[in-house]
């Protein structure tokens, strides 16, 4: 096993550049296999080997890695948050939970329709904002392998877009809730309905903007989060 000398990094990492991807961690698997299988082989063989490389690793076949890994990213985050909410169903936390959401009741029976607006509001600017700032640490993280790859595309983690994603899908489900009246939801504030559907809508977006954070927590103990 050898170390490879700097000029021979600088070609490992300009073919990879040349992939163009944009998915931190695809980026660094790729790299780490480049370099990893480059260095079990003599100085001679470094051409050949690379151009070998460079024929399993085409430029479709990493595009198509990049792709199936943020389905897999997208799937893994959500199965996260559904096992962190289904924790506050079980004992003993489900007494807790229990008394939340009497609470959370009776105050939300005794304010009307224009506070409990607000409230979701409210909880969707957290969420929104929760979003931006993963994303911002994750950015954080990643600037250096982009700076490594000296690529010139945009590089972020896979499981930070899925998280910034979350928190766009929240805002825009609240505009097309509240402020397009054409679709005709928001006549509901009048209705004497809005009471259980807006304490509906708040729980599912305190319950969303919850799980998030807290699956933000432990993907960020081994993640580019």
């Amino acid at each position: 096993m050898r170390q490879l000398s700097q000029q021979e990094l600088d070609q490992v990492k300009k073919v990879i550049a040349a992939k163009e991807l944009t998915s931190a961690e695809i980026l660094v698997e790729i790299y780490d296999h480049y370099v990893s299988h480059l260095e079990s082989f003599e100085s001679s063989g470094f051409e050949e080997e690379l151009f070998e490389l460079e024929y399993r690793f085409k430029y479709s076949y990493c595009h198509a890695l990049q792709a199936k890994f943020l389905k897999a990213s997208k799937k893994e985050i959500f199965n996260l948050q559904w096992s962190i909410f289904k924790t506050y169903f079980t004992w003993p936390k489900i007494l807790a939970t229990a008394v939340f959401l009497a609470i959370l009741i009776f105050i939300w029976t005794s304010i009307d329709s224009k506070t409990q607006v607000k409230a979701i509001v409210l909880v969707t600017i957290i969420c929104i904002l929760s979003s931006i700032g993963f994303y911002v640490n994750s950015f954080l993280k990643v600037r250096g392998i982009k700076k490594l790859i000296k690529s010139t595309k945009t590089i972020e983690s896979s499981y930070a877009s899925t998280i910034m994603l979350q928190g766009m899908l929240m805002q825009s489900l609240f505009h097309i809730l509240f402020f397009v009246p054409n679709l005709g939801f928001a006549n509901i504030i009048e209705s004497e309905y809005f009471g259980p559907i807006s304490l509906s809508i708040f729980f599912i977006y305190f319950s969303l903007t919850l799980t998030l954070i807290r699956a933000w927590k432990v993907k960020s103990k081994s993640a580019l989060l």
